[in-house]
């Protein structure tokens, strides 16, 4: 843990103060049919730093490190997105394929920078 304080810090210094340098990230995830992916989580990130967002019932999101819609600095990222619910049995439910949630299988990266902060994704419902 304590690791990983340093290195939070040392990306502050980086960057010249901790919200200096972050880009706001924005986006929508939809299914291959355009619908919305109406609930859940979104998360990019890299072996030291990760932003996250709620999906709203949209399906728009924007990203949060350290306050709300502060976005990240530029680099690039995986994206992983979640979206679960628990039935009635207490059983999870999945409402995309859990490909997207785990950072070893996701096929999505972003390359975020000043002329790329607006994201979209196209999600698949669970087989």
């Amino acid at each position: 843990m304590l690791k990983h304080y340093f290195l939070f810090i040392l990306l502050c210094i980086t960057i010249s103060g901790c919200n200096n340098g972050f880009i706001p990230v924005h986006g929508k995830v939809t299914f291959e049919d355009g619908s919305p992916l109406t609930q859940g989580g979104i998360a990019f990130s890299t072996a030291t730093f990760m932003a996250e967002g709620k999906i709203q019932p949209d399906g728009t999101f924007t990203l949060t490190s350290l306050k709300p819609g502060d976005g990240l600095p530029p680099g690039n990222y995986i994206v992983t997105i979640n979206a679960s619910e628990t039935d009635a049995k207490e059983r999870t439910i999945y409402l995309v394929d859990p490909v997207f949630g785990d950072v070893t299988t996701t096929p999505f990266t972003a390359n975020v920078s000043e002329n790329q902060k607006i994201f979209d994704f196209k999600v698949s419902k669970p087989k």
